[in-house]
């Protein structure tokens, strides 16, 4: 063996990445960026929860009214906020509330003719997680009010004998979902946002190597010698990458729902019609990024910084509101955001064309002018 040679090709093989700029700054500036940003996720998010309350009205209910404030937890990350009984699926829909806590409205009224009134715990639903949190948190004061209730009330039966807390002085209703229910899970809830993240991913890879592979071999111009003419090139290619990523789109779609048994209760031709959006313009992405790169490497070096900074910043494990402000203005310039948002909206809460058409414009948008990009990079390839 000799070291000589051995150090020799170590030289070259350090000679060659420190002679690329892209290479350098994969090893050093992207890992700081990407730490960097994750730092910031991660000290500056909370978690806060809000809970709101429909408090009993009418004669005697400042009584209970006193012990439902007794008994809420002095904390940062549970909120409360008071609100009528008929604003609870408003207020849960617009996002105002994680959960909502109703006492019914004659709530004096009914114990004091004897009967157990019922309180129930309603919850938004769309994340499992939160749902669960959020139920153990509304029954536990909701079980605190009614042991203090039962301590207040006056000693029936042997004197001198301790009430019996477990007898709560009113029944605790089954929780309501506005979305999911008790048989969601995490899954559930992740599945939407992995259907965006894989589309977007796979379908960037395989089109910018496949591009880069029609540039680097001289297909590009060996086609232009033919009579094709530059702008059916351009659509042409666009096209031809296109209806791949859509089969795998649809696959992955069809694959989560029918094979993995995920939950879902929206339309899935407009889940499909998301995906579809989001693949044309990751198509085109692709298309125009393997520009700047000139070998399959290059193109790998492109994924953290694409892909990395969108798994961070586009709502897939932090809400967007509970990230620090610093960085929210950035997540409305992702395209998985907005993916993220629409795919959740009609997977999880059953949502139409009318309330996510917001999100299919953002999509749109996107998907049209990654086009024009890789039309204009098309084009200089060909001239």
């Amino acid at each position: 063996m000799s070291f000589a040679r051995i150090f020799s090709l170590a030289q070259r093989i350090m000679r060659q990445i420190i002679r690329d700029r892209r290479t350098l700054a994969l090893i050093f500036v992207i890992p700081i960026v990407l730490m960097t940003l994750l730092y910031l996720v991660l000290s500056n998010t909370t978690t806060v929860y809000t809970l709101a309350l429909v408090r009993p009205e009418g004669v005697g209910s400042e009584r209970i009214n006193t012990l439902i404030d007794q008994v809420l937890p002095g904390t940062d990350k549970l909120k409360t906020r008071s609100i009528a009984g008929s604003q609870v699926d408003a207020t849960l829909k617009n996002g105002d509330a994680d959960a909502a806590l109703v006492f019914p409205s004659d709530f004096m009224d009914q114990l004091t003719r004897g009967q157990k009134p019922s309180v129930q715990v309603v919850l938004e639903g769309s994340d499992p997680n939160v749902a669960s949190v959020m139920r153990q948190q509304a029954e536990g004061i909701a079980r605190q009010v009614g042991i203090l209730l039962t301590l207040s009330r006056p000693a029936s039966g042997v004197q001198g004998q301790l009430p019996d807390l477990k007898q709560l002085p009113f029944t605790l209703a089954e929780p309501r979902y506005l979305y999911g229910g008790a048989d969601y899970t995490s899954t559930d809830a992740l599945a939407p946002v992995f259907i965006g993240i894989f589309s977007f991913f796979f379908v960037f890879l395989l089109t910018s190597v496949s591009f880069l592979r029609e540039r680097s071999q001289g297909t590009i111009e060996r086609v232009l010698v033919s009579p094709l003419k530059r702008a059916e090139l351009v659509t042409g290619y666009i096209c031809g990458f296109t209806l791949f990523a859509l089969v795998q789109a649809l696959v992955i779609l069809l694959f989560v729902v029918f094979v993995l048994r995920v939950h879902y209760s929206g339309n899935l031709a407009l889940v499909f019609l998301v995906s579809l959006l989001l693949t044309i313009g990751s198509v085109n992405l692709g298309i125009f990024l393997s520009t700047f790169a000139r070998n399959e490497f290059q193109v790998v070096q492109f994924i953290p910084l694409i892909l990395g900074v969108q798994i961070f910043l586009s709502g897939v494990f932090w809400p967007i509101k509970q990230l620090p402000a610093l960085l929210q203005p950035f997540t409305y310039l992702l395209p998985l955001t907005y993916a993220n948002d629409a795919l959740r909206s009609v997977m999880l809460k059953g949502m139409g064309v009318t309330q996510i058409w917001q999100q299919l414009g953002a999509l749109l948008v996107f998907a049209l002018l990654m086009v024009g990009l890789s039309a204009l990079t098309m084009r200089r390839e060909a001239a």
